[in-house]
């Protein structure tokens, strides 16, 4: 396909390590938005450091993206919007009355 199969915005995207999910001590779940659902990406790697570097790759271009979208705010104040974890995550349904 010449075609890419998802654009991610760097403002819509986080990383987090998530090992137990993957079932691979280097996994990494890459959230990101599309048609206004969240989707996810697992990818992992052999080498541990692969997975940081991308880890922290992902995190320095959101702080640059931060640093440009708001440029009176200081470095502490943009250091916890880098990446989100997540309490829950899953389906829900909507029910009746009763």
């Amino acid at each position: 396909a010449k075609e890419p199969k998802a654009i991610m915005k760097i403002e819509h995207l986080n990383a987090t390590f998530q090992p137990a999910k993957i079932g691979n001590p280097h996994g990494l779940q890459i959230t990101y938005l599309k048609d206004n659902s969240t989707r996810n990406i697992f990818v992992y790697h052999e080498d541990g450091k692969e997975i940081v570097d991308w880890f922290n790759a992902i995190r320095a271009a959101r702080f640059h993206y931060l640093q440009v979208a708001f440029p009176g705010a200081s470095d502490v104040d943009l250091v916890p919007k880098l990446s989100r974890n997540y309490l829950k995550e899953g389906y829900m349904e909507k029910t009746g009355p009763k």
